[in-house]
C-alpha cells in the first residue's frame, strides 16, 4: 500500500479543512487531517493464521499491537503488478 499511495496536502484558510489526499489504484481518498495520528511506512508484519483475506497482519507499533488491513483486498482490487504475498 505504501508504494501505492501519493500524498498531497491541502492548505486551507479560515473556516475550511485541510485534508491528506492519497491514491489506491485509480481511486482517489481524502482523509481530514485532524483525524490522522501518523503516516507509517511499510513494516514486516505478523500473519494471524485463520483471519480474514483483508487482515495483511499485524505490526508491533512502539509497544502496542496494530492489526494492518490491505484496502486493495478491501476495495475489491487487484493486487498491485509484481506484489507478492507470503
Amino acid at each position: 500500500m505504501a508504494g501505492d499511495t501519493a500524498n498531497r496536502e491541502n492548505r486551507t484558510g479560515a473556516g475550511q479543512r485541510a485534508v491528506r489526499t492519497f491514491f489506491v489504484a485509480d481511486l482517489f481518498f481524502g482523509v481530514d487531517v485532524l483525524r490522522v495520528q501518523e503516516v507509517l511506512r511499510f513494516q514486516q508484519m505478523t500473519r494471524v493464521p485463520l483471519a480474514p483475506d483483508v487482515i495483511e497482519g499485524l505490526i508491533n507499533l512502539r509497544g502496542q499491537i496494530v492489526t494492518a488491513i490491505d484496502m486493495r483486498r478491501r476495495l475489491g482490487l487487484p493486487p498491485r503488478a509484481g506484489a507478492k504475498r507470503p
